[in-house]
């Protein structure tokens, strides 16, 4: 991906990384990618609701129960946290503690940042909270945002021809991308259209079919015209 340098440059002197960018635009995979590159051990969490699920607690027979966190903060590696965006602020709070201190205090004791700890956290806004295309999301106190370096990603479209099964396809997916983007719709085209649809036209599916079932999925009829209608000539026929 075009940002990976940058990803890789930032994690090579372990700063933390905020990685911004839409839905399947390739951020775990940068993540993933990095982590082999540095030849460190990559953990990741999703979004998470409570403090317990970075922290991990102590079960009823008194044995700490680890989380990834926990693993990477002590062992070193790669920690991606996921949608954080989406995450409460109460496990927000946590993480900001053990992401900003040599020292940190988890269920088991206080325990030692290892220099090779590292963290990429993965969004799809700047933190500002939702916006019109992802409703769902928190906004983020100055506290956590500070801790990362921001790094901004949409989808690579040099890359997506390159690992995509076909090239006609895909060049219609783009195509149908920036008519979306152009209208302003709630509509998500992410690469995964370009190899979903690709795959399925191998299988003996239509075109029509596969635009349906990929890439029109969650469009009115009305709005499917009105992509159509932005649609360069060559492509919409």
């Amino acid at each position: 991906h075009a940002v990976f340098a940058d990803v890789l440059a930032a994690l090579s002197v372990r700063e933390n990384v905020y990685l911004v960018g839409p839905a399947g635009a390739g951020k775990t995979t940068i993540a993933s990618q990095a982590a082999e590159a540095l030849e460190l051990p990559f953990y990741s969490t999703g979004a998470v609701g409570m403090a317990y699920q970075l922290q991990g607690f102590i079960n009823a027979e008194g044995k700490y129960m680890e989380t990834d966190l926990y693993r990477a903060y002590v062992n070193g590696g790669v920690y991606l946290f996921d949608e954080i965006d989406a995450s409460s602020a109460q496990a927000l709070l946590a993480f900001n503690a053990i992401a900003a201190n040599d020292l940190a205090a988890f269920p088991c004791g206080t325990v030692k940042r290892h220099p090779d700890f590292v963290i990429i956290a993965a969004a799809n806004t700047f933190g500002a909270g939702a916006d019109a295309q992802y409703v769902g999301r928190s906004q983020l106190d100055a506290a956590t945002l500070d801790r990362f370096s921001f790094v901004p990603m949409d989808y690579d479209e040099r890359l997506e021809l390159a690992i995509s099964p076909n090239d006609q396809w895909t060049r219609h997916v783009q195509a149908v991308r920036k008519a979306v983007r152009d209208l302003k719709l709630r509509h998500v085209v992410s690469p995964r259209a370009s190899i979903k649809g690709g795959k399925l036209l191998s299988a003996g599916l239509s075109w029509d079919r596969v635009e349906q079932l990929v890439l029109f999925r969650n469009l009115s009829p009305l709005d499917v015209e009105k992509v159509r209608a932005n649609l360069p000539r060559r492509v919409a026929a």
